[in-house]
């Protein structure tokens, strides 16, 4: 009889579960130190909106990572702390936030998770991905093919809801 030991394979992207929730939270707050972090309910209207796109990277049970995207408008962005509901009349995929627990950075989750969330958007024929890239990251998000993008009156009013320096980017898919 072979016995169980942990393998490196013993990791996965899965779809957020409601059980994921108080991780999710623990690492959004250990992450993000230039801002308020958002409310339980306004991380949860994400995963509302588009439960399939929104994922956890685990390993041995323990969820170490969360990506919460979900479909908007290229060229916009939703306000920080700003619950969404509803029909989102969309054009491409909006990469709200992606977090690596800081007891798990360095292992290349990070790219495993943006990989995988990038496949997924290719396989649904999803023209692009957007975000605002925080607390000095936008040199991370050009590193992986995004660009600055189109701006409008609606993005500004937005973008002012964000610590200073956030920028959106775009990466196009199709």
């Amino acid at each position: 009889m072979r016995s169980k030991t942990p393998r490196m394979n013993d990791m996965s992207i899965r779809p957020i579960y409601a059980t994921d929730w108080p991780a999710i939270m623990a690492i959004q707050a250990q992450c993000y130190v230039e801002l308020a972090p958002e409310s339980l309910g306004v991380m949860q209207s994400k995963w509302r909106t588009s439960p399939t796109s929104c994922v956890v990277f685990e390993r041995q049970g323990r969820v170490l990572a969360y990506a919460l995207v979900h479909p908007w408008q290229r060229g916009d962005a939703p306000s920080l702390n700003t619950e969404i509901s509803g029909q989102i009349d969309a054009n491409c995929w909006y990469l709200h936030d992606m977090a690596i627990s800081p007891n798990a950075q360095g292992m290349g989750i990070g790219k495993q998770l943006f990989t995988y969330v990038v496949n997924q958007a290719k396989a649904l024929m999803v023209k692009g991905i957007g975000l605002v890239a925080v607390q000095g990251a936008q040199t991370y998000w050009q590193q992986q093919g995004f660009k600055a993008d189109i701006t409008s009156a609606k993005l500004t009013q937005s973008l002012d809801s964000y610590p200073d320096g956030a920028c959106y980017l775009y990466l196009p898919l199709l």
